[in-house]
């Protein structure tokens, strides 16, 4: 009975997922050259409060891209940056409110920033091009970070990104793409988005993490372990350590040469299954963004 359900509800969910697990749809070309980490932040930045989110306008390649920003009340001097990427058939204002991150960065003073997608699905719902040397989104993402930090105070080793779904693909794309600029990062029910250790020319080991409900009907426990897999590689990761938490199944942290981590931590699904990969909310929200917030203070940019 689970079974069938769990298959029904793949075949609609699907669409929130834009995997091609097969590997990009363009041959990788040349390697990708970064811009660097962030300059340190200017006399003269913000630490003023947004006083709940507000939509920033970007432009980028000619398009407009706005993305949405909440800035923490009380800063008293640079902070970290969490860059939070929807899943497909979403957007910033849908997929902020699920996150919980603004409750969370008001507690532990971080800025978020919620980017929107380059590929429109209708309706207002967007999706990601995670594929290497594909589509505008990893400058994009890229020219987000810097256009908060050109206004507000960030901490310039302490930029992270947050992924949902494809927002998971693209979050391991810019992992691949743009380490140099990024400290490290963790994904919900996301999928890895290079097909090969030469598709991820990383420029340096950066610290993942994998997390998702054992009953997610999109994205399976085995493709999530490839993922998982796929950054212990990069990393070359060793001793494996277990973890336990609320409803956490099978928890694990594994110590990697260059001083980076991998964790994974699979969960027990809730009962409605059309509700297992979504973003988590409640008492699954707080210990999923609190892990990913672990591995993100251990994990700064060297």
């Amino acid at each position: 009975m689970r079974w069938n359900t769990i298959r029904t509800i793949s075949a609609v969910a699907g669409a929130l997922l834009t995997v091609s697990l097969a590997g990009p749809l363009a041959p990788a070309s040349a390697e990708v050259t970064g811009d660097g980490p962030l300059p340190a932040p200017s006399a003269s930045c913000s630490t003023s409060p947004t006083g709940g989110s507000v939509e920033r306008p970007l432009v980028h390649e000619g398009e407009s891209r706005p993305y949405r920003l909440f800035v923490p009340s009380g800063l008293t001097g640079p902070a970290p940056l969490i860059v939070a990427v929807h899943g497909g058939q979403s957007s910033p204002s849908i997929f902020e409110p699920q996150t919980g991150w603004n409750s969370f960065a008001e507690t532990n003073k971080v800025i978020v920033a919620y980017p929107r997608g380059s590929k429109s699905e209708g309706a207002g719902k967007w999706a990601w091009e995670f594929a290497r040397n594909v589509g505008p989104d990893v400058s994009f993402l890229r020219k987000v970070v810097h256009d908060v930090a050109v206004s507000y105070c960030v901490l310039p080793k302490r930029v992270h990104f947050a992924g949902h779904s494809n927002g998971g693909q693209m979050t391991s794309r810019m992992a691949c793409d743009a380490a140099d600029l990024i400290a490290s990062a963790a994904v919900w029910a996301g999928p890895k988005g290079a097909w090969d250790l030469a598709d991820c020319p990383a420029s340096r080991k950066i610290a993942f993490g994998v997390m998702l409900n054992d009953n997610d009907p999109v994205v399976w426990q085995w493709i999530a372990e490839q993922h998982r897999d796929h950054w212990r590689q990069m990393n070359n990761c060793g001793t494996e350590h277990g973890e336990t938490g609320p409803g956490v199944l099978t928890g694990q942290r594994f110590d990697c040469a260059a001083g980076t981590s991998v964790i994974y931590r699979l969960y027990d699904g809730p009962d409605d299954v059309s509700q297992a990969h979504v973003w988590p909310s409640g008492a699954r929200g707080t210990d999923v963004r609190a892990r990913m917030w672990s591995l993100f203070t251990a994990n700064p940019l060297p």
